[in-house]
């Protein structure tokens, strides 16, 4: 690839719930174009409103960004409002015909959080909907916009093994967790309470999931780094 990348970043929604009552709003942390830009690709904010085929002939690749409460599964129970505000059905809706247009024109995708959350229901896994309440003695992941630090254990041969080694320190902030992983995915990464930390196919597709948040911690250069490198690979 002769010119420089092009990164598709998704965007949250708010119908007047955060930002100002009455006033629909788009946004996203701006962490996310700037882990992008320093990896060596144009960031492009993507908003539901676009075309998800048409974004994905414009876009090299994409993160699929944070976000709010997700269910269990797709056709499943609603996530409890204690654990947090759930996620729009319409952004929900959004991000799976995007993976869908993503994988229809080979764009790798990174997905952060929510982002590795909907990449693996989309798939066919499940979710912990309130991650405290369903692993006793968890550690304190953080969540709500609060993140902390922990470690992360890497998969020998994974995606990220190489860049990070075997342990790396992350910036962490969910309220859920992946469950079952979806078929054809496996597990690459987990906290040393066994939560899953990093989700990736077993084929050859270019999609990587981490529930971390790299553009906040020291493996920004490593995870949006393969995301950019995969995109010259299939130039």
């Amino acid at each position: 690839m002769t010119r420089v990348p092009t990164v598709g970043i998704t965007v949250s929604l708010d119908r007047g719930r955060r930002i100002r009552p009455g006033t629909e709003y788009l946004y996203v942390g701006r962490a996310y174009a700037r882990a992008v830009a320093a990896a060596g690709a144009l960031p492009l904010l993507v908003p539901p409103d676009a075309d998800p085929a048409a974004a994905a002939a414009r876009c090299d690749g994409f993160v699929v960004t944070g976000g709010g409460m997700l269910p269990v599964s797709l056709d499943g129970v609603e996530a409890p409002a204690s654990v947090g505000a759930p996620e729009w059905a319409e952004r929900i809706a959004w991000d799976r015909r995007l993976l869908d247009a993503a994988a229809a024109a080979r764009r790798p995708v990174l997905g952060v959080c929510y982002g590795m959350q909907i990449m693996n229901l989309h798939a066919g896994g499940t979710l912990q909907v309130d991650l405290a309440a369903a692993t006793p003695g968890a550690l304190d992941h953080g969540g709500n916009g609060r993140l902390v630090e922990h470690d992360v254990a890497l998969r020998e041969g994974s995606r990220l093994f190489a860049q990070l080694g075997a342990r790396a320190r992350v910036a962490s902030s969910h309220r859920q967790a992946v469950d079952r992983v979806a078929p054809g995915f496996a597990c690459t990464a987990s906290a040393p309470d066994g939560v899953v930390e990093a989700i990736e196919p077993a084929g050859g597709e270019a999609l990587l999931g981490v529930e971390w948040h790299p553009e906040s911690d020291a493996t920004a250069p490593a995870v949006y780094g393969w995301l950019v490198r995969s995109i010259e690979e299939r130039a």
